[in-house]
Parts: structure tokens; C-alpha cells; sequence
């Protein structure tokens, strides 16, 4: 059984935590007219991305890990489309903040990928 050491030296977890860093920083700058829209939607996906990748790596069976990995993807996935509504929208004015929270999302993406790639093809149950 993992042990929560292992987890903490898990680059993907660390990567994500820090990402949801960044969002929650971010939120606290959006609009109040945005408090229960995207900020609550950022803020808990931000929070759900390290909190699954996390859940899937204490369960025992293969199949459960890559459950709550692809949960975290998901997770994943609305941030980026948050983020980008965010531009849309013109929360985020300057394009270097835009770049900065892209780039964290695409890298965590890659890390995240790689490790349920890993996990898909382990021999472990």
C-alpha cells in the first residue's frame, strides 16, 4: 500500500496542487457577479484535480486508479475551459497571464497522461 511520502514525491500531484494554487489566486480577482459561476466552478475542479489523482493512487485494483485518474483528467479539462472563458470574457486582460495558467494546465495534462499511460500498461492489478 502507498504510503502518503510516496505520494508527496508524486510530480504529478505536486504540479496539480500547484495549479490549483494558481486558480484559487486567481478567483479571488474575478467579479462577484461570478461567485457561484465560475469562481465555485474553477475552485472546485482546482481542488478536485489533485484531490482524485490522490483517491486513485491509494486504491488497490488498476482499474480503480484509472477511475479517479480519469476523473482528475476531467477535472482537468473544465479548468482549461474555465481558464479560457475567463479570456473570453476578459477576466484575464493581459495574454502573458493567460500563457502562465495554459502552460501549468498543458503541463500538468502531460504529466497526467503519462502516468495513466504508466498505469494502463502495469502489471500490478
Amino acid at each position: 500500500m502507498p504510503t502518503i511520502t510516496q505520494l508527496e514525491d508524486l510530480q504529478v500531484w505536486q504540479e496539480a496542487r500547484f495549479l490549483a494554487k494558481m486558480i484559487y489566486s486567481f478567483t479571488s480577482d474575478l467579479p462577484k457577479s461570478e461567485e457561484y459561476n465560475l469562481k465555485r466552478h474553477l475552485k472546485e475542479n482546482a481542488r478536485g484535480l489533485p484531490a482524485n489523482i490522490a483517491e486513485g493512487f491509494y486504491r488497490y485494483f488498476k482499474k480503480e486508479r484509472l477511475h479517479f485518474y480519469g476523473i482528475a483528467k476531467g477535472c482537468l479539462g473544465e479548468i482549461k475551459n474555465d481558464i479560457c472563458l475567463c479570456t473570453d470574457f476578459e477576466y484575464i486582460k493581459e495574454e502573458t497571464n493567460f500563457k502562465k495558467y495554459l502552460e501549468q494546465i498543458n503541463k500538468v495534462e502531460r504529466m497526467l497522461n503519462s502516468f495513466i499511460g504508466c498505469t494502463s500498461k502495469s502489471t500490478q492489478r
